[in-house]
């Protein structure tokens, strides 16, 4: 239940954020990795020290494939893999099509979803979205759940220089049965390639 209230007050710091910071805001399509958990708190370091903009994506990609090879898992519960996450965007529509696609070894997962984009500022949006996760993870945890179901997303993504994107996002799984000790609201946070 407290994942819940987290989740709404997201949603309500976003739109009630001030409209006169809105200029532009971000604007175009990107694909990305993107990263949850404690392999955030490993990776957000690499993330501020970007020298190669650009290279941290492909870097990211290639370090989760090893990561998630058996023997870094942190439990039985929890799988890890690859997590893609892209954003489609609609000239002139504050409406854009997002995606995330995460792929373990032993599980995957894919959530298509729609968003509404809010711009706060000179290229960057907050964004609030519903999608629909299809979870192939029997008995594991994967960073869209659970299960299969209507997932609530809101988040936040900005443009950190002339093609790369910055973004971070809290995910709530609507269908997935609260299990004690453990959130059902889960965070990411990423970078991609604009286009």
């Amino acid at each position: 239940m407290r994942s819940i209230h987290w989740f709404w007050a997201i949603c309500l710091v976003g739109l009630t954020a001030p409209a006169a910071y809105a200029e532009q805001g971000f604007q175009g399509s990107y694909i990305g990795v993107s990263v949850s958990g404690d392999r955030g708190v490993d990776t957000l370091p690499s993330l501020l020290r970007m020298v190669n903009q650009s290279g941290w994506v492909f870097d990211e990609a290639l370090r989760q494939y090893r990561y998630s090879r058996p023997a870094h898992r942190s439990s039985a519960n929890e799988v890890k893999g690859n997590q893609f996450q892209g954003r489609v965007d609609f000239a002139h529509s504050p409406v854009s099509l997002r995606g995330t696609v995460f792929l373990g070894e032993t599980a995957t997962a894919a959530l298509p979803a729609l968003s509404y984009d809010l711009a706060i500022g000179r290229q960057t949006n907050l964004y609030a979205g519903v999608g629909y996760a299809v979870v192939n993870a029997p008995n594991l945890t994967t960073p869209l759940g659970r299960a299969s179901g209507v997932v609530l997303s809101t988040g936040v993504e900005t443009a950190a220089g002339k093609n790369l994107v910055v973004f971070g996002d809290a995910k709530l799984n609507l269908n997935e049965k609260a299990i004690p000790g453990e959130s059902k609201l889960r965070f990411q946070f990423g970078a991609g390639l604009r286009f």
